[in-house]
């Protein structure tokens, strides 16, 4: 997937991404990035994510979509 950073981002320790839908075209969704008391965390705007995932945060289930996993990947230069 082509991950876009945004160009500019209001607060400080945040960072917006803008990662296309598998299954939508022309369709994009916002991950966001961000950095407090030394942890990261990532959110996105996906049914997928808040149906699915944002119901398990801070447990052992809990795991990120494709596209936090897309932007994980673009972050450390791997292909996703």
């Amino acid at each position: 997937m082509k991950v876009r950073m945004a160009k500019k981002n209001a607060i400080a320790g945040v960072r917006t991404f803008f990662v296309p839908s598998r299954t939508e075209e022309g369709v994009e969704h916002i991950v966001v990035e961000i950095k407090r008391d030394g942890r990261t965390s990532y959110y996105c705007n996906c049914n997928d994510y808040f149906y699915r995932k944002l119901p398990f945060i801070s447990t052992n289930l809990w795991s990120g979509c494709d596209h936090v996993d897309a932007v994980k990947a673009a972050i450390e230069g791997k292909a996703a």
